[in-house]
């Protein structure tokens, strides 16, 4: 099918150049025949299905719009002479952006070259052929170039488009709010003592809590400018309950070495591990904080021995420093370190309680609410409640969408560096072996270049032959001497000013002629 298609640009394209109408008027014909005989017998017959059921149909829409098309071309006529490109008829951006597009698809321009030169009769030998169409390309994108000088004078947006476009990311990215959440508190490498999942406890941000987030911490300059890179719905509230979804079933051996690593000052840490998966992303994101049971911390391990020894235990055991409360995530990757309280800490101490019931042992967490940065602070914050759990604050980026997403992996300094280099790479391009190009591109004025390239197509269209032959001579002749070539390309202003100065020349001659020519009269003057 693909081969016909071609078959039939080639064709319609021949038939133009000859201005064949009564061919074109028959093979339209032809055409729609057999459009509509492939179409309605042969693809249902060997496809098994009937029309309107397949894939063809807009492609049979695609072609009844180029058949009518085609009517109505038939209709108007062809025209009386082919000059040139539809693209060349002037000398805007449109049309320049548009020629250089054409002259980029493959094969294209080499295909139209050589029909044209099958179906056009011409004096011109195929080389000499291609050489012309060379030099009418090269000559109407140096007429395009002047255009833009003049239209454009100067373009100053380089240094500023990967600005623009890292700052449209931030503006069609859309809110990556977490779906799911699960925490797990361990002691060192014995099974979680707390296990708790989140999904009807995220809560995205209002405008009216985004506002209170910043003035809770308008004494902080830089969480300040750190929360205002987010809008208010890139802010989620994570809450977890207080007590964990699986009960404590330590075997009492590994319960006894427990108690004898606590007991033997034995160095252990104390992890919080948090996960969660955002928006459409499949990957999850984990995130892990320590605190180390060290000699010199006895009271967090006083505390955990005497919960651990006594069934019937209520002590609160408090660790410090492990719980981050605001959490930053950008390009799968976790950030904490940017929001401190008044003792200049990152992370929040929180409260494990064991509890049971009816045989039944599980462990409980909450927030630690007795500090002034909580009461001042966190206290006026979405879904923030001691009784009931700990709550996380996530500051996502946006998702983008899959053509912008390079923008989102590289950041700014990746968007500069690419941007740079492929700008270098280009200007160096357009300036290597400049000293070869000269000559043909810095052509202050081609519209006689131009001008004889139509009289060109012209007389050709017109089957004066001869003619055809003298002017692309006559052409060839131009680039092939620099000096009429510099001639050729002067300014308006600049061919009158000489011709006023030779004419001046040759009269100031003719002048100095006459005085020669009088002196030996009169020196036969009687005195």
């Amino acid at each position: 099918m693909l081969v016909v298609q071609f078959v039939t640009i080639v064709t319609e394209r021949a038939i133009y150049l000859r201005k064949a109408l009564v061919v074109k008027i028959v093979f339209h014909f032809v055409t729609v025949i057999g459009i509509h005989i492939w179409m309605f017998f042969l693809v249902p017959y060997v496809t098994a299905h009937s029309f309107g059921a397949t894939a063809p149909t807009v492609f049979y829409l695609i072609k009844c719009l180029h058949m009518l098309l085609s009517a109505y071309q038939m209709r108007c006529g062809y025209p009386r002479r082919i000059l040139g490109n539809v693209f060349t008829k002037s000398f805007s951006m449109v049309n320049y952006v548009a020629f250089k597009v054409y002259m980029e698809i493959p094969f294209l321009y080499i295909l139209r070259t050589m029909l044209d030169w099958l179906c056009i009769d011409t004096t011109l030998t195929v080389m000499e052929w291609i050489k012309m169409e060379d030099i009418f390309q090269s000559v109407f994108i140096v007429r395009c170039y002047r255009q833009m000088d003049a239209d454009f004078p100067v373009l100053r947006a380089l240094i500023w488009s990967p600005l623009f476009l890292f700052a449209l990311v931030g503006t069609v990215g859309k809110p990556n709010v977490p779906r799911r959440a699960d925490i797990a508190v361990k002691i060192g490498h014995y099974e979680p003592i707390y296990v708790s999942q989140s999904y009807s406890g995220i809560h995205q941000f209002t405008d009216d809590n985004y506002k209170e987030l910043i003035k809770s911490f308008n004494f902080d300059i830089f969480a300040t400018d750190h929360i205002m890179i987010y809008d208010s719905v890139d802010i989620t509230a994570v809450k977890f309950d207080a007590n964990s979804v699986t009960l404590w079933n330590m075997s009492p051996p590994d319960k006894k070495r427990l108690l004898s690593d606590l007991n033997t000052g034995k160095k252990m840490d104390i992890r919080i591990r948090l996960s969660f998966n955002c928006g459409v992303m499949t990957d999850t994101i984990l995130y892990e904080t320590t605190y180390s049971l060290t000699k010199n911390r006895e009271l967090t391990r006083e505390m955990l021995i005497k919960t651990l020894s006594d069934e019937n235990s209520n002590e609160k055991v408090v660790v410090p420093e492990i719980l981050p409360k605001f959490i930053t995530v950008q390009k799968m990757q976790v950030y904490a370190k940017f929001i401190k309280d008044f003792d200049g800490k990152y992370n929040r101490p929180i409260i494990l309680q064991k509890k049971q019931d009816e045989g039944k042992v599980w462990w409980e967490m909450h927030d630690y609410c007795d500090d002034k940065f909580y009461k001042n602070i966190l206290f006026n914050l979405p879904l923030s409640d001691c009784d009931d759990g700990i709550v996380f604050y996530i500051f996502n980026d946006k998702s983008f969408p899959s053509t912008m997403s390079f923008l989102e992996k590289t950041g700014i300094i990746g968007l500069y560096t690419t941007c740079v280099y492929v700008v270098s790479r280009l200007i160096r391009s357009l300036i290597a072996n400049n000293h070869r190009r000269i000559m043909f591109e810095d052509l202050p004025y081609v519209d006689r270049i131009l001008k004889l390239c139509n009289d060109i197509y012209l007389v050709r269209e017109t089957k004066e032959y001869r003619l055809e032959e003298d002017l692309y001579g006559k052409l060839i002749f131009l680039y092939r001497s620099p000096e009429t070539l510099i001639k050729w390309t002067r300014y308006k202003e600049e061919f009158i000013d000489d011709y006023s100065e030779r004419s001046t020349r040759k009269a100031q001659r003719g002048l100095d002629g006459n005085d020669q020519n009088s002196q030996p009269s009169q020196s036969t003057l009687p005195t």
